[in-house]
């Protein structure tokens, strides 16, 4: 994250921040910014990929009752202790089931053919993002993601900040409520899931 002082800001506060500043972390609470999140939305704006693959998916997300689905795979494509299991999407793909109707689900993953075999839905209800899978091409997801109106989100800083920068005012997030500890990834600490998320 790079901070930059507003050209309207006084004095002694452009006096601070004379350079740019580097912030490094994870960010995932609202608890850093709530009191700012419309500055921060306004801020976080995605530059849109102008490829025909990613137009085509857009245009199919925005029109219809899209759900984001994330699935992360920490280790070589196993369920590592670190990945959300199956029976974890299999609860909230239930859960939004019954909070939505006939919704189409967009798969998101750093392992898209592995992470489709975890889905137990008929091919006709999900579409596989496979398209950006250059590392430079990651925000194309994350964009995508944004976009959709439903989330379920992986124990994952990436889909975290895809559904809360989500704008749309109806939208359901279903996020994993379990925790997990093991080296440097941490998943479940206080504050970590906003408050009208529902936790499986």
């Amino acid at each position: 994250m790079i901070l930059r002082p507003p050209r309207s800001t006084p004095f002694p506060y452009t006096t601070l921040f004379r350079s740019t500043i580097y912030i490094e972390g994870y960010w995932q609470s609202e608890s850093y910014f709530k009191d700012v999140e419309s500055q921060i939305r306004a801020d976080l704006q995605f530059i849109e990929p102008n490829d025909d693959k990613n137009s085509y998916l857009a245009f199919h997300i925005r029109n219809s009752d899209s759900v984001s689905i994330h699935i992360r795979f920490f280790s070589s494509g196993n369920e590592a202790s670190n990945n959300a299991p199956k029976d974890y999407y299999e609860t909230a793909i239930a859960k939004m089931e019954s909070l939505t109707n006939n919704c189409h689900y967009y798969l998101f993953s750093d392992n898209p053919d592995q992470a489709r075999l975890l889905i137990s839905l008929p091919d006709d209800r999900v579409t596989v993002i496979d398209n950006n899978t250059d590392p430079d091409f990651a925000y194309a997801d994350l964009w995508l993601m944004h976009l959709c109106k439903h989330h379920i989100i992986a124990n994952s800083t990436f889909s975290w900040w895809g559904a809360w920068l989500a704008d749309s005012s109806e939208k359901i997030v279903i996020a994993p409520g379990f925790e997990l500890r093991s080296g440097v990834a941490w998943w479940g600490f206080d504050g970590l899931i906003p408050n009208e998320w529902i936790k499986c």
